[in-house]
């Protein structure tokens, strides 16, 4: 299992794939599983802010459209930072409606897509 150490923190890559319109990675800390998916980027999406835009080495353009936390065998998407620590922060994950708020390495969403960017071989645009 290929791992990323990151702020004394490791990370474990699980799986990695890409198809026609999208790829993903999905990665380990600890005890709790991750996974970031990117999908085709079109011009006219709106909801995507143009920092989160990468480019595969076959020239097609991604963005980053979710992030998630495997919790109690359901995917929650990440929300925001809702307090910041030394080294960790309290994050707000949601699904269907219901919060989830834990606490996992600083900066963790940047981190997951640095190592999404080796990964997947992306370069931010």
């Amino acid at each position: 299992m290929k791992n990323y150490t990151v702020d004394h923190q490791n990370y474990y890559i699980f799986k990695a794939g890409s198809a026609t319109d999208s790829c993903f990675v999905h990665f380990q800390w600890g005890k709790f599983d991750f996974r970031i998916t990117f999908s085709t980027f079109k011009k006219n999406e709106s909801q995507i802010k143009e920092n989160n835009i990468y480019s595969s080495q076959e020239g097609s353009k991604y963005a980053s459209i979710k992030f998630e936390v495997l919790y109690h065998n359901q995917w929650y998407e990440y929300i925001e930072t809702t307090a910041h620590g030394m080294q960790f922060e309290e994050t707000l994950w949601r699904r269907d409606g219901k919060d989830y708020y834990t606490e996992f390495p600083r900066d963790l969403f940047n981190v997951a897509k640095g190592i999404c960017e080796q990964e997947l071989q992306l370069t931010r645009v």
